[in-house]
């Protein structure tokens, strides 16, 4: 991103968790062990890029990238890397992940430990960093599960602190890691949202990392849009970004599927709404109005590719009722795994955009829903 700009960016989807925060069932063969040896990883990080000498950005090393990345020690050394490639007082909302449950085994590094570095990060970074933290509903499950998670929101997110000053910034989901955001357990989160004013970012594309207890097309179902009508009707106060704007998929099949561009009523049962692509299930749900907490995010979906740019911007100048509730988010070090890199893809994006609808989805939309 040019470092010229006179506004504060946030870039509100990030990530710097690590291998050792990823379950070693992950990659078959015991594949993902080796990865996080430090031994075995940095041989390999020279291979992938010396089979292509000549370019840097080509597909092996490109992976090459996402492992080093992923291999560091710290995840304050990932975020090095990232705020680089934007002016200096950017800010960037930092995702993590709780893979536990998703069943390939637990992650070496306990998601509590995950968390507890990011503070230290927010703490060191005075502000830069808007750490989110991650919960799955099977970490509070028994008698005992919803004392456990109400706990655990009023430690992270004090009632008698504001939420400017508070350390976590809001809640992460991944459905497709094996449950719904309806789930009873949730609910109470749900409620201390709502009242205590925390926003929930959540994952919704086909993409992503799913459950390894299903296959991956049963999993979608976790993140449908429309699953998150009762929640909003339940929670009115409650925000919450829907992720990817829909992802690449439903991009693809919104240009090359006229019937998933027809629509049925944005309250119809899930059942009727089953044809329509997710990124028209999105501007409907947001250009309704029925639900004024619920937002978007361009992350990974524009950063994977260069093809949509030109329809997300007729698309944000078109409805702005959906504008304003577009985040800027780039999903790093995600899209590591792509032909451009970070840098690239921002000026890109503020090219084709043009400064007006940059600032507000990366500058005005971003302090309404944090």
């Amino acid at each position: 991103m040019p470092k010229n700009v006179d506004y504060v960016i946030t870039n509100c989807h990030t990530h710097t968790f690590l291998l050792d925060h990823v379950p070693r069932g992950f990659l078959p063969f015991g594949l993902t062990k080796a990865l996080a040896s430090l031994p075995f990883q940095r041989p390999l990080v020279r291979l992938l890029r010396l089979a292509n000498p000549f370019s840097d950005r080509d597909r092996l090393s490109r992976y090459a990238n996402f492992l080093e990345i992923g291999g560091r020690s710290t995840q304050a050394e990932t975020f090095e890397i990232i705020q680089s490639y934007y002016p200096g007082n950017t800010r960037f909302v930092v995702l993590p992940m709780d893979m536990a449950f998703m069943g390939a085994g637990m992650p070496p590094v306990d998601i509590d430990e995950q968390h507890d570095e990011l503070e230290v990060i927010a703490k060191q970074t005075n502000g830069r960093v808007l750490p989110f933290i991650a919960i799955d509903p099977r970490r509070y499950d028994g008698p005992e599960g919803k004392e456990k998670l109400i706990a655990e929101l009023q430690r992270r997110f004090p009632a008698e602190l504001s939420p400017m000053r508070r350390v976590f910034r809001g809640i992460k989901l991944y459905p497709p890691l094996g449950y719904f955001p309806q789930d009873e357990r949730l609910d109470p989160m749900w409620a201390y949202c709502e009242a205590h004013d925390v926003p929930v970012m959540t994952h919704c594309s086909k993409g992503g990392v799913y459950s390894r207890r299903e296959r991956r097309k049963n999993t979608t179902r976790y993140s449908d849009p429309d699953n998150y009508r009762d929640i909003l009707n339940t929670y009115p106060g409650v925000r919450v970004c829907l992720a990817h704007f829909g992802g690449l998929q439903d991009w693809t099949t919104y240009f090359e599927d006229a019937e998933s561009r027809q629509l049925v009523p944005h309250d119809a049962p899930i059942a009727e709404r089953g044809h329509i692509n997710w990124l028209s299930k999105i501007m409907q749900l947001i250009g309704c109005g029925a639900y004024p907490g619920l937002y978007t995010d361009i992350s990974y979906t524009v950063f994977a590719t260069q093809r949509f740019l030109p329809a997300l911007a007729v698309i944000l100048r078109a409805n702005p009722k959906v504008c304003a509730r577009v985040l800027f988010g780039s999903d790093y070090y995600m899209t590591q795994t792509e032909k451009f890199d970070e840098r690239y893809l921002s000026m890109q994006l503020r090219y084709v955009l043009g400064e007006n609808i940059l600032r507000e989805i990366a500058n005005v939309n971003p302090d309404h829903f944090l």
